[in-house]
């Protein structure tokens, strides 16, 4: 069994009054690689400083195994005033560098030692060498493999001028260079492109040492971590397995529970219909039976202590067009830049859910503007309907007045909001988004990132849209609240458009895909489905373009005359288009019959019981189909042409 890495032991943590870890114990193994997710403010990022030693606990044990290197990455990195990244990387081989100061030194002092002294520095030497070797004899090959890794090109440039996704980029090469033993990640993939955040997954499943993953990427951590923590109320519940394992276990402990609850209500209905009625004699058994009953109703209410429903919805507006925006040859660049636009064409349909996929700089947000008026197109014309009802969050957030307090930045003095469904006192309404009544008038400069984006949902909900456009809407907020906004967006009957760097909640919520193409003219192309899907349908568009392009330009696999292709499917394909359609019928009756077995609430009862294995064939047989689908389109496509 590997030995452990680091752990806590019975640790307790106050900010004030307010525990915000009781008596908490927790053991990392060497080599095991751990997902920890919890609420915002449930203490998650104290955990993690604790374990690297940035903090200190109110009582409770920290215990690093000796010798062990750890690194620890902040939501936020920081960096020394003025640094540049060159000067940020050298700093993460600090460890380094003083190890060679070491032997500098000691080849000086070994020149005028004698006996025992000269022993005791000839043995060091030999452990400062072994350590050496491990690293090099020179720091600039390993910044240069840093630099490389992580796309940082210019190391002259001072690393507080960069922007969160490249300041981000500089806080995990340093981490990379230390070679950690434990590494703790806070929130790594915020204000990563996808290119980065498939780069980082590949080095944390490569990752050798033990790993503590905090971060709401549902996806990252199910393609790296084997165990998982929830942090709530101050204490720590682990499930074993990836986050889909995750959500299979828990789902199983909570209908339980509910059962479990349900039972206990019952049985306290009965009690505290006794109690009302009023026991004659007080005896010492009644009085014993009153104090269960109050300490049954006290279990009660901590166990249907439910998180409250944020009541997330969408208000579509009353406009019924179909076409809501259309564009046609845009072109648009900024003065000495690259064109980011070159020659675009897209009209936006009411209930399309369309998500932008792309690198960092590639130009997201300037689509947004040119699409929503907000910047003009060097070339090329916008058509938006002239009753179009639009809602947008924009990545800097600049929709909220940080001089004023939260409650005036939704509701401007106003003491009650419409939600649609009807009036609300404001303050009420703030409370189903995690501001309680008390915090209310706080400034909204004051407000962390999560908060911000809580209360710009808030604020969005109540004006009635016929485009949502989100830039970046997932960023801060855990995984609960993710959870709710995607159920939010799922009703929403109008159009939205999305940025984010959350994989799985792109998949999640959209229905197309506009991506991203360096190689391509337009560099934007529009695909139905999510943006998992957009690697494959390129292929198979490259694949349906490269069949229909004239024969005599492509080029000749043997020499001689080319011979013409006769349009249409030939026999082998006509076979092959029937198979796949009857696969495609079956694959269909076979969900129709998996989520039907998915919908009987006993499905869960047991860890034996078919919802489980359901679930996991209904995953295989939706990827088969979705294979399936691009081999038929492909097919089809071929077919019409004859």
């Amino acid at each position: 069994m590997p030995s452990i890495a680091l752990s806590l032991i019975n640790v307790t943590k106050r900010y004030g009054a307010t525990a915000i870890l009781d008596g908490l114990s927790l053991g990392l193994f060497q080599g095991e690689k751990v997902g920890l997710i919890g609420r915002n403010g449930a203490g998650k990022s104290t955990l993690s400083r604790l374990l690297t030693g940035d903090e200190t606990p109110d009582s409770g044990d920290v215990v690093i195994t000796q010798g062990l290197r750890v690194a620890r990455l902040s939501q936020e990195p920081h960096f020394a005033p003025g640094a540049s990244i060159r000067q940020a990387l050298e700093a993460a081989l600090a460890d380094h560098a003083a190890l060679l100061a070491r032997h500098q030194r000691i080849h000086e002092t070994l020149h005028g030692a004698t006996g025992p002294e000269e022993a005791r520095l000839l043995d060091e030497l030999q452990s400062v060498e072994h350590q050496i070797e491990h690293w090099g004899w020179d720091l600039e090959p390993r910044l240069k493999a840093a630099a490389t890794t992580w796309g940082l090109e210019d190391l002259d440039v001072e690393v507080e001028s960069l922007s969160g996704g490249w300041r981000k980029r500089v806080a995990l090469a340093q981490a990379w260079l230390k070679e950690p033993d434990v590494l703790v990640l806070d929130e790594p993939t915020n204000h990563l492109d996808p290119d980065q955040v498939e780069k980082l997954e590949a080095w944390l499943q490569a990752f050798g040492g033990a790993l503590l993953l905090i971060t709401h990427d549902r996806h990252l951590l199910d393609a790296v971590v084997s165990r998982m923590l929830e942090l709530e109320d101050g204490g720590l519940r682990s499930y074993e397995g990836g986050y889909s394992d995750y959500l299979l276990e828990k789902s199983d402990r909570e209908f339980r529970e509910a059962r479990l609850t349900e039972h206990m209500q019952n049985r306290l209905r009965r009690e505290m219909a006794w109690l009302r009625r009023g026991a004659k004699a007080r005896t010492r058994k009644s009085k014993l039976r009153i104090q269960e009953v109050l300490d049954l109703k006290d279990n009660v209410e901590d166990r249907t202590r439910l998180e409250v429903r944020q009541g997330l919805a969408f208000a579509a507006g009353g406009n019924r067009s179909d076409a809501l925006i259309r564009a046609e040859g845009l072109r648009f660049a900024y003065p000495g830049g690259p064109e980011l636009l070159d020659g675009l064409d897209l009209s936006l349909q009411r209930g399309m859910r369309v998500a932008l996929l792309g690198p960092n700089g590639c130009g997201k947000s300037t689509l947004l503007k040119v699409l929503l008026g907000d910047l003009e197109p060097v070339a090329g014309e916008v058509a938006r309907h002239p009753k179009l009802a639009t809602t947008t969050i924009s990545q800097g957030r600049g929709e909220l007045d940080g001089t004023r307090s939260i409650l005036d930045n939704l509701a401007d003095r106003a003491a009650v909001v419409d939600t649609g469904s009807g009036t609300l006192l404001a303050h009420v309404y703030l409370t189903r988004f995690g501001f309680p009544v008390d915090q209310q008038n706080r400034s909204a400069a004051t407000l962390s990132g999560g908060e911000r984006n809580r209360l710009l949902l808030a604020k969005a909900m109540l004006s009635p849209a016929d485009l949502l456009v989100l830039d970046e809407p997932t960023n801060d907020l855990d995984i609960p609240t993710l959870q709710n906004l995607e159920e939010a967006l799922l009703g929403f009957q109008g159009t939205l458009l999305l940025v984010s760097h959350d994989r799985f909640f792109l998949d999640q919520v959209a229905t197309h895909t506009l991506a991203w193409n360096g190689e391509g003219t337009p560099r934007w192309e529009l695909y139905e489905g999510a943006p998992s899907t957009v690697r494959s349908l390129r292929e198979a568009r490259a694949a349906s373009l490269e069949a229909a392009r004239p024969e005599a330009i492509r080029p000749a696999a043997k020499a001689g005359a080319p011979r013409a292709r006769k349009p249409g499917l030939s026999q082998k394909e006509l076979r092959r288009l029937a198979e796949v359609e009857q696969v495609m019928d079956a694959l269909h009756a076979r969900l129709s019959g998996l989520d039907a077995v998915l919908a009987d609430p006993s499905a869960f009862l047991r860890a034996d019981s078919p919802g489980h294995q359901a679930l996991k064939d209904r995953d295989a047989a939706r990827a088969e189909l979705e294979e399936l689908e691009i081999a038929w389109l492909e097919l089809e496509e071929k077919r019409q042409e004859g």
